[in-house]
């Protein structure tokens, strides 16, 4: 495990992990995260709205006796 810590080579392939792959990788990941959580986001403002417009007319309805 060290000696791909320190080559950073996959091991069983010739594929070497260099700066610019870790550079690439690293703005990826922030990218891909950054449209999830936006799309979490979304979601639970839908969710807030649809919540709060049936608490609010719920309690504006008329109770029937």
């Amino acid at each position: 495990m060290w000696s791909f810590l320190v080559l950073g080579i996959i091991p069983g392939t010739p594929i070497q992990i260099t700066f610019a792959l870790w550079i690439i990788g690293v703005a990826t990941v922030a990218v891909l995260g950054g449209l999830w959580l936006g799309h979490r986001a979304h979601l639970l403002r839908n969710w807030l709205i649809a919540t709060m417009f049936a608490v609010t007319v719920r309690r504006s309805t008329p109770k029937i006796a």
